[in-house]
């Protein structure tokens, strides 16, 4: 988390003088790179066995690769651009809400009823987090206000 924190801060420091699209390229471009060599170092006979792998597999990783590493990480720096990097860190916590859910829908996992109220929590804590909750609050005030007036 730590880590993460101050990732968060420096992206919003590059992304001032930096397009978040540029940033998020520049990120993915130089973590693929690291990953890459790595696993050269890691697993040496893991190229042999990447030409073995099926089309089905290649599909599914250009999608996951595109759709939700690439897109996710575009939207997410996008965010810390415009609303900076503590709101954004509030929606983090919406990550396993959605990990559930999609597991639910395409693993047909089941979901438990304390995920569920668990999950409630996050909600709720969001909600808190990002002011929502008060300014609906307030809102809802003012409007009592007007009309006893």
């Amino acid at each position: 988390m730590v880590f993460q924190a101050i990732s968060f801060i420096y992206i919003k420091k590059a992304t001032s003088t930096l397009d978040s699209k540029q940033m998020t390229s520049l990120m993915l471009l130089l973590g693929s790179v690291g990953l890459l060599l790595i696993s050269l170092v890691v697993e040496p006979s893991g190229v042999t066995n990447l030409f073995q792998a099926s089309l089905v597999l290649y599909v599914l990783f250009f999608i996951s690769s595109i759709l939700a590493t690439a897109v996710g990480h575009f939207l997410f720096n996008a965010a810390i651009q415009h609303i900076g990097a503590g709101q954004t860190a509030i929606f983090n916590n919406f990550v396993p809400f959605f990990g559930l859910i999609f597991s639910a829908l395409f693993l047909k996992e089941q979901v438990y009823w304390y995920q569920t109220f668990g999950f409630m929590f996050i909600v709720i804590g969001v909600l808190f987090g990002t002011g929502y909750i008060e300014r609906a609050f307030l809102k809802h005030k003012q409007l009592l206000h007007n009309k006893s007036m």
